[in-house]
């Protein structure tokens, strides 16, 4: 247990890498973890408070983690969705524009079919049979190596040809698609002709511009749907989260209890038991030191403790031998 608590004390320090780990509940009936466990056998209080804060602080900190990134996350739909509601728009727009251009120009007949105005560059005829049976032989023989070529026009709108590369049966071929152009290229049966009838081969190209309506109401109805989901978004970023005032009063109470548990682990300063009254007197360390010293004595004048007479030092005769000055009793 200590090991494991060791380890976990680096993770949650950042000693092993930024990441944090829940130390998980010793006991299935009140949920303790190993750091309330050895407050309560330690017996201290205050130790016991700090495994509650630091506890209660984790799962705060976590929630608010957790809330973070669901913030995160709506941000970056919120930008998805509102960057696609613009490019539908504007495509929207683009394809009104063309669908309204082609409605001025259309002709139909009296059941309101669109009467087909096809026009190809290198065919002279203008029957549907001859057209369709060219438009198929282009489809089979024409190779644009990947680039759009023009071949003709209806109703003013330009029609080309795209060569694409494809395997088949382990066989590369050229398969060609045909598209009609305006702001977008439009494409009808997914832009193939159909092989086995000419009519069907030339009316390909208005069928294409018949289904722009169809493709705007997709369009309206994708953004729709999108633009719902903004509102709700928009929420959800500008919600705050409530409890920061609660985590920063947690970790001043917590640094506070730190400061008065480490108080109390300080040494403390030495004592010295006075023998007499059992009075404990401090023993201060000054800046000055008086050293006494003891003056050495002989053998001789350890065995004896007759005190000399004392002699004043200026009553005391000077040697006649001596040279110096004469001292007077003052």
């Amino acid at each position: 247990l200590h090991c494991k608590a060791t380890f976990i004390d680096q993770l949650k320090s950042g000693a092993l890498g930024a990441r944090t780990i829940d130390e998980g509940a010793m006991d299935e009936k009140n949920g303790m973890n190993f750091s309330e466990y050895m407050a309560i056998l330690s017996g201290n209080t205050d130790l016991l408070e700090k495994a509650k804060l630091e506890k209660r602080i984790a799962a705060l900190e976590s929630e608010r983690k957790a809330h973070n990134k669901g913030i995160s996350d709506s941000k970056f739909r919120l930008q998805t969705i509102s960057h696609d509601i613009a490019n539908n728009e504007a495509a929207i727009s683009r394809m009104k524009a063309d669908a309204s251009r082609y409605a001025a120009v259309v002709q139909r007949d009296k059941d309101g079919n669109p009467v087909n105005n096809l026009t190809i560059d290198t065919c002279n005829l203008r029957d549907e049979q001859n057209m369709g049976i060219h438009l198929q032989g282009l489809a089979m023989k024409t190779d644009t190596h990947g680039q759009y070529k023009r071949i003709g026009e209806v109703y003013g709108f330009p029609i080309s040809i795209i060569s694409e590369r494809t395997v088949v049966d382990g066989k590369e071929s050229v398969q060609n698609r045909f598209v009609v152009e305006g702001h977008y290229k439009y494409k009808f049966n997914n832009g193939f002709i159909a092989m086995s009838d000419t009519h069907a081969a030339c009316m390909n190209f208005v069928n294409a511009l018949e289904k722009i309506p169809g493709i705007i109401v997709q369009y309206e109805e994708r953004t729709a749907k999108l633009k719902a989901d903004v509102p709700q978004l928009e929420a959800i970023v500008a919600k705050q989260w409530g409890k920061e005032e609660e985590l920063r009063g947690l970790k001043s109470e917590l640094a506070a209890l730190d400061r008065k548990i480490t108080a109390e682990l300080a040494p403390k300063h030495e004592t010295v038991a006075n023998s007499t009254d059992g009075e404990e007197i401090k023993v201060e360390n000054t800046t000055s030191t008086e050293i006494i010293e003891t003056p050495s004595k002989s053998n001789e004048e350890k065995t004896t403790l007759v005190a000399e007479p004392y002699i004043p030092y200026y009553s005391r005769p000077i040697p006649r031998n001596s040279g110096g000055y004469k001292m007077t009793n003052m």
